[in-house]
């Protein structure tokens, strides 16, 4: 693994997660949720994000050593 796609793993992830806490704020707002369940949602979704990241790094790390 090179650093390069390490980085391009890392930035992917951040963008997940930003994406994630944007979710989460828009769901708050349009929901009217209070602040704690707005926070699990957001944990939620970042479980959700880290799960499919790792699914994508697992497919792409077996294609690659084919």
């Amino acid at each position: 693994m090179n650093a390069l796609s390490i980085f391009k793993e890392n930035m992917i992830t951040i963008i997940a997660v930003i994406v994630a806490i944007i979710i989460g704020m828009v769901l708050q707002y349009q929901l009217q949720l209070p602040p704690m369940v707005s926070a699990v949602v957001a944990i939620l979704l970042g479980l959700l994000v880290g799960f499919i990241v790792f699914v994508i790094q697992a497919i792409v790390t077996k294609n690659n050593n084919k």
